[in-house]
């Protein structure tokens, strides 16, 4: 979806959902506050995975560019065999329960890292733990550096082809992501002085989890997602206003792929859907 259907007569300069090289993104977080200024965007959230080393560095640039920056995290969680990701907004980035909780993601995304490279050799595919961590440069590892590797290594062509061979939920080298519960991340979430939001929930979450989600005190829905069709869009923003849950929206830019650049500064939300998220916190 290049664009927000939902706002086409509004200006639509806000993008709650970026990641940089902290996690699986492309670019440092100066080079997208900088992107971020030259696309014209008003206010921003840097939401890497299981991570948020992003943001002090990113505060000061922000500033400098007046662009609002909104301390972002998307973290991981698992229910039912599912795998379920939710947004953190205005987390206390020094909150000391995140940062243990963090280091142990970051713990774990390693020990992932190293059992699928060993299912890989079991393949006949033999890469190096190494390179996968040069390529997360000290950042929370994940599976797009190990399809970089695999591609650089001519296992693969794309990306999309290392996921649909190597790497997805039902290929043999497959490792289920962190088995933490929804209800203890949005805890956390909420803890740290956050508001909990559902990460695409059209890709993946049915309706019945997502009214489990609800009533365990999830605050809101990402409505606005390149996955994301206009029927979706509106079907999640009347699910949020029934239920009075707050709702945001993104790129999910990571960077390296076509429709990245396609969607960023386009796929975003009014600015009026933030300062509704601010009023439930009481932040002017």
């Amino acid at each position: 979806m290049p664009y927000d259907a939902l706002c086409e007569d509004q200006l639509c300069d806000v993008d709650l959902h970026i990641h940089t090289t902290c996690s699986d993104g492309v670019l440092s977080p100066k080079e997208i506050v900088e992107k971020a200024k030259q696309a014209g965007l008003k206010a921003i959230s840097l939401t890497d995975h299981d991570t948020i080393k992003a943001i002090e560095p990113a505060l000061p640039i922000a500033a400098a560019h007046g662009i609002e920056l909104v301390p972002g995290v998307e973290m991981s969680a698992t229910h039912e065999e599912i795998d379920v990701h939710i947004l953190g907004y205005f987390v206390n980035y020094k909150h000391p329960g995140l940062i243990d909780y963090l280091e142990e993601c970051r713990k774990h995304r390693l020990r992932r890292a190293e059992r699928m490279v060993n299912n890989l050799e079991k393949m006949g595919v033999k890469i190096d733990v190494g390179d996968i961590l040069q390529k997360a440069q000290n950042g929370s590892v994940g599976r797009p550096h190990i399809a970089a590797v695999l591609q650089e290594s001519g296992y693969v062509k794309s990306y999309s082809e290392a996921f649909g061979k190597y790497l997805g939920a039902h290929s043999a080298a497959y490792v289920k992501s962190i088995e933490t519960s929804p209800a203890d991340v949005i805890k956390l979430i909420n803890e740290a002085g956050g508001l909990s939001f559902l990460a695409h929930p059209g890709r993946s979450i049915p309706d019945d989890m997502l009214k489990y989600l609800m009533n365990i005190g999830l605050d809101g829905i990402e409505v606005i997602h390149p996955s994301h069709d206009e029927d979706q869009q509106r079907y999640y923003r009347e699910i949020a206003n029934e239920y009075f849950m707050l709702f945001s929206g993104g790129s999910d830019f990571h960077g390296g792929r076509p429709i990245d650049e396609e969607n960023f500064g386009k796929v975003a939300i009014r600015y009026d859907w933030l300062q509704k998220i601010k009023a439930r916190l009481c932040i002017a």
